[in-house]
């Protein structure tokens, strides 16, 4: 996605659902920088542990350790991949749990910019994969594990997340973009205004895939959708805020400027117990994860 360099204090939130998992969407203007992709690569594994210990103590120091002893799963082939997925969904049975699970395991799979596809047609990326990401690959990748107990239930589960419809997988029926997958998925689900409320909630007219100036679109299919983008303000992003949310938390960040070419979505990334962000960079070129307290006021 885009990169977020010139983002700024004055951010927001929306908040999206997968299942028991949450999205949420930070915006920026251009007043002081407060966010970078530029994180401590190195944290990722000591996160993980200190985090599960803190909360859970021993019984969560088995399955930390556990997960940390395992390969990731772009290193695995098919076989070991479904053997592995077996034993996640026997060790991990609550879906919040086997979420960051999942995430985890995604950890430093190699980034590569709209890496899925169709396998056919346009796009000739395949429709699931493991050995490479983005950050949306990343989002779409892990809720098809989540509700899947092997990689050929994954690929079709992925129809379920990334089409309009799984009966005709082709470009233009892909949902190219994040709040348009919010309203069309059945496995996603807007609760920005639940958890902010609507005192502090703020909204922006938006057309996804809008014709530009130069009479092109962001993505070359004949397509648009008039959208309101609700959001929280920054000054309501605090430790309180955060603290309402569920256990497994996907975040999204956005920039008004965007709004103006017909975009909704720079960035998105998985939040997990509060403070656990796991995300793919494109400046680590990887998936990595770092707190994300540390990762939201980090000044480049």
């Amino acid at each position: 996605m885009t990169k977020l360099k010139d983002l700024t204090k004055n951010s927001v939130l929306i908040i999206v659902v997968i299942f028991l998992v949450v999205i949420v969407m930070i915006f920026y203007n251009k007043e002081k920088l407060f966010f970078s992709f530029i994180h401590r690569s190195e944290i990722s594994k000591e996160i993980v542990e200190d985090e599960e210990l803190r909360k859970n103590g021993n019984q969560s120091e088995t399955k930390s350790q556990w997960l940390n002893n395992q390969k990731k799963l772009y290193e695995l082939s098919s076989t070991k991949v479904n053997f592995l997925l077996e034993e996640i969904w026997q060790r991990f049975p609550e879906k919040e749990e086997r979420l960051k699970a999942l995430a985890i395991l995604h950890l430093n799979t190699p980034y590569q910019l709209g890496c899925l596809g169709e396998e056919s047609g346009r796009d000739k990326d395949p429709i699931f994969r493991l050995d490479v990401t983005d950050c949306t690959a990343f989002i779409l990748t892990n809720t098809a594990l989540l509700l899947s107990k092997d990689l050929e239930e994954a690929q079709e589960m992925m129809k379920s997340l990334n089409y309009r419809t799984d009966k005709n997988i082709i470009f233009e029926n892909r949902l190219h973009f994040t709040i348009d997958r919010n309203i069309t998925s059945p496995y996603f689900r807007d609760i920005t205004e639940e958890i902010a409320g609507i005192d502090r909630m703020m909204a922006i007219n938006l057309v996804l895939n809008k014709v530009k100036e130069d009479s092109s679109r962001l993505i070359d299919i004949n397509w648009e959708r008039e959208v309101v983008l609700k959001y929280i303000p920054h000054k309501y992003i605090t430790e309180n805020l955060i603290d309402k949310l569920p256990k497994s938390v996907g975040i999204a960040f956005i920039r008004k400027e965007d709004a103006q070419i017909g975009l909704d979505v720079a960035h998105e990334g998985f939040l997990f117990d509060n403070q656990l962000f796991l995300h793919a960079s494109s400046i680590e070129k990887k998936v990595v994860a770092i707190n994300f307290w540390d990762y939201y006021f980090t000044e480049d």
